[in-house]
């Protein structure tokens, strides 16, 4: 994932809503959302799967307990890391499944942290979250409210995590009916360069980065990914697939009661 927004509000009755676009290179393998079977030490999960690598960018499970990565580009562009991001969200569904808590896995990766390209990680559930990153390892509990990360520090103001949060406090409401009728992470404009960042990339990537929805035949935005989760544990889940173009070309719906 490299573009998130999530409107966590505890008390509601829909009190976790996220909606997070994966940008990555089309030719790399990937499977689909889909539920991984269980393993001897792992249980059933709901997840995309990097073929290339073996982990994903986004790990749900059947209690609603999810994981959430972006990567981070500043400090980090040419650099190599010992192990992939993606086998964290997985080592946090792992954790819980061994009886570990949410403490337990942030506390176990911090000692790990610099075999880890730079990431940004979000995770937890409807009842509490938790941001750090390789940057911020001891990071912080989340506040109610609206949060957008993309690939540098949770809610830093770049124009699409701007436009996200804009986009979510607008469309609230809509998501909490139909995840089709929303507009949110779908642009597809780059930003002016006055207001790009700077992240070690060349000013042309940059502005196509800088797309909420990013298009073009070599790198772009491959899916996208909603949550809505409800007070009594009803859980929501819908992964859209797209195209260099930025156009919709599948789509699975997940619905489901977490015990």
């Amino acid at each position: 994932m490299c573009l998130m927004v999530l409107n966590w509000r505890p008390e509601a009755a829909v009190p976790l809503l996220v909606v997070a676009n994966r940008d990555e290179f089309r030719g790399r393998p990937t499977e689909p959302m889909h539920w991984w079977p269980a393993e001897a030490q792992r249980p059933t999960l709901l997840a995309g799967r990097d073929q290339q690598a073996g982990g994903t960018w986004l790990a749900i499970g059947e209690g609603g307990d999810f994981a959430l990565l972006t990567n981070i580009r500043p400090g980090y562009i040419g650099r190599n890391a010992e192990r992939s991001r993606g086998e964290l969200p997985l080592r946090f569904i792992d954790t819980l499944a061994a009886g570990g808590t949410l403490d337990d896995f942030h506390h176990d990766v911090q000692t790990e942290i610099t075999g880890y390209g730079g990431f940004n990680l979000v995770v937890g559930n409807r009842q509490r979250l938790l941001w750090f990153s390789s940057d911020h390892p001891a990071g912080h509990w989340l506040t109610p409210g609206i949060h957008a990360v993309s690939n540098d520090a949770l809610d830093t103001p770049w124009p699409k995590t701007q436009a996200a949060i804009a986009q979510m406090t607008a469309q609230t409401d809509i998501l909490e009916r139909d995840f089709n009728a929303a507009r949110v992470l779908t642009d597809q404009t780059p930003a002016n360069d006055s207001a790009l960042p700077s992240t070690g990339v060349p000013l042309d990537i940059e502005r196509q980065l800088s797309a909420q929805t990013i298009t073009g035949e070599r790198y772009g935005t491959r899916c996208r990914t909603w949550l809505r989760v409800h007070q009594d544990d009803q859980i929501n889940v819908q992964e859209t697939q797209l195209n260099a173009a930025g156009e919709a070309t599948a789509s699975r719906q997940f619905d489901w009661q977490a015990g």
